[in-house]
């Protein structure tokens, strides 16, 4: 495999990768931190959360799309 070709599949592979594991942490974040795993003052502002969840999809959403222009349209040159 080429050094191009890897990149693209880097690119794509890490936009899902990057959506799925936003995924996983907008869970563990706003999980409920009550009896002995704490007291529940652990959970930072829904803002915060909620900003960086939305910056992470971005994010992936442009690097797979980035990486299907890649796969596209790149070949043809």
């Amino acid at each position: 495999m080429t050094r191009e070709r890897r990149k693209k599949h880097v690119l794509l592979y890490g936009g899902i990768a990057m959506i799925l594991l936003s995924f996983l942490a907008i869970h563990e974040l706003t999980d409920p931190r009550i009896g002995p795993i704490g007291d529940g003052s652990s959970i930072p502002p829904p803002a915060l959360i909620w900003g960086i969840f939305s910056l992470f999809i971005l994010c992936g959403i442009g690097f797979i799309i980035w990486g299907i222009y890649r796969f596209l349209f790149e070949d043809a040159k």
